[in-house]
């Protein structure tokens, strides 16, 4: 059975959050209940952001997880420890310079070789919270060697909206960041095989030598030229909440806080 290992790229410098000066992947949005706890607010304890991501994978299964981290935010390591708390085995990498999250994410080459890897944002929170199953369970009945999670938004402008065909769900274009959007969606969670592991190498040795800031959506593009079997799942009933901005921010923990506490009460 082929290995699965989750990995969060979580060494970028936060630039939309300026001047804060915490890792916004520790920043608290909504709640977590205790079990064995009565109902009520007294079983809450805030929950970080990237904790969310980290549930996410190990409702999918995914039990072993990466965290890539600058040495300027070893305090996401001090927070989360070894995972046990969330019933995973974390380990972490160092990316020295800040050079992207394609980097970032090939420096866990050596340990992926024949595994499938899922990737998932630590700012971000997305719906539904089984996404990952369900994203794993399409990239294996593909036989895929790339799969991208889709989910609704209304800021395309601002993400990576993905053009799909309508009829084999095959990636045709991913425009990241466009002036007018051409749908209103993004790619917001990834699953990929050791075909495109190579691929994503190799893009990032080409640009290295080129120099210049490399974008992740155009390393999925290559794999499309390439001719790599590269698929999308589009999320009905889906939302993608950004929360590296202060507007995303308010606007996550106004949805997820008082989620947390209509939960607690039951």
């Amino acid at each position: 059975m082929t290995r699965v290992f989750g990995i969060v790229p979580a060494a970028g410098v936060g630039s939309r959050m300026w001047p804060y000066r915490a890792p916004k992947e520790l920043i608290q949005v909504g709640y977590a209940a205790v079990p064995g706890l009565p109902a009520g607010p007294q079983r809450l304890i805030p929950q970080a952001s990237i904790e969310y991501t980290l549930k996410a994978m190990r409702r999918g299964g995914i039990h072993s997880v990466c965290v890539v981290v600058s040495a300027s935010k070893w305090e996401i390591a001090r927070y989360l420890g070894s995972g046990e708390h969330l019933a995973l085995t974390l380990t972490y990498l160092c990316q020295d310079e800040p050079k992207g999250m394609p980097q970032a994410i090939d420096l866990f080459r050596p340990f992926a070789t024949d595994a499938t890897v899922c990737l998932g944002m630590p700012d971000t929170i997305v719906e539904p919270l089984d996404c990952y199953e369900t994203l794993l369970a399409a990239h294996h009945t593909r036989q895929a060697d790339l799969t991208l999670g889709i989910f609704d938004t209304d800021e395309p402008h601002c993400l990576a909206p993905v053009i799909l065909d309508p009829g084999t769900q095959h990636v045709l274009d991913i425009v990241d960041k466009p002036e007018v959007a051409p749908v209103a969606n993004t790619w917001g969670i990834v699953a990929w095989s050791p075909a495109f592991t190579e691929l994503l190498h190799d893009f990032v040795a080409a640009g290295d030598e080129l120099g210049g800031e490399l974008l992740l959506s155009d390393a999925f593009l290559a794999a499309v030229h390439a001719g790599l079997r590269v698929y999308g799942v589009p999320f009905e009933a889906a939302a993608y909440h950004d929360i590296g901005s202060p507007s995303n921010l308010i606007r996550a923990r106004a949805r997820w806080e008082y989620a947390a506490y209509e939960q607690a009460e039951r």
